[in-house]
């Protein structure tokens, strides 16, 4: 399994990432028992699909030795939803921890954060970004763009159309690694239409794969065995 995030996004085949909805043991094991290419956890953030509230890395520093032993792949972590407060976290410690790269939207991004190398560098850009400036990040040191563009009036409907089209621009638009959170309510049908137009990896969700370890392991499980029809 590849450990680093930059490497498996270059991979030909669509990586799936799971973003866990909770820092708990049960969840993590279920997306890796289910295939996870990826995982990613959260810390000093508010989650607004769920309603949890996560606390500073401290708090889940065996879970995330635990985590780092019994999974290969890559690890990361959302280091906060506040850029002051990001700028306290030592990437270093989360380092030490097992995490092998960060996810952060734009807002929350500072010189600190871009100039550091403990961490791969993922960012998330929203419904306000222009597409079409995307290839502007190409020369910040960004391993990977979020395309977390959807409203949150629209969270959890089906992808549509028109969201494919602007995924679509993204991709004509940068050479960068694109992944595509599941802000809507994706299903495994989703990954070929994502694949044909150059998506790198998508970042399934509470949206998506709900809150509890069967759900979590059912669904990835059947986005897992859609992958290999198509890889």
């Amino acid at each position: 399994m590849e450990p680093h995030i930059e490497r498996l996004l270059q991979k030909e085949d669509l990586s799936i990432i799971i973003s866990l909805p909770d820092n708990k043991e049960e969840l993590a094991q279920a997306a890796i028992e289910a295939g996870a290419d990826a995982l990613k956890f959260h810390i000093y953030a508010h989650h607004h699909a769920t309603g949890n509230k996560f606390k500073g890395p401290e708090h889940y520093e065996h879970l995330f030795k635990q985590v780092r032993q019994d999974f290969a792949g890559p690890i990361g972590v959302v280091i906060g939803d506040d850029i002051d407060q990001v700028r306290t976290v030592s990437t270093q410690v989360l380092k030490n921890y097992g995490f092998n790269y960060f996810s952060l939207y734009g807002k929350d991004v500072d010189s600190t954060i871009l100039q550091q190398n403990d961490l791969a560098k993922t960012v998330a850009v929203d419904y306000q970004f222009n597409p079409h400036h995307v290839k502007a990040i190409e020369s910040l040191g960004v391993d990977a763009v979020e395309l977390s563009i959807v409203r949150k009036e629209d969270y959890g409907k089906s992808l549509d159309f028109l969201d494919i089209v602007t995924y679509q621009t993204y991709r004509d638009h940068t050479s960068l690694p694109l992944i595509v959170p599941s802000q809507k309510k994706l299903i495994p049908e989703d990954l070929i239409t994502f694949r044909e137009i150059g998506i790198n990896a998508v970042m399934l969700g509470a949206v998506t794969i709900g809150n509890t370890a069967d759900s979590i392991y059912e669904t990835v499980l059947a986005f897992r065995k859609q992958k290999e029809t198509i890889a």
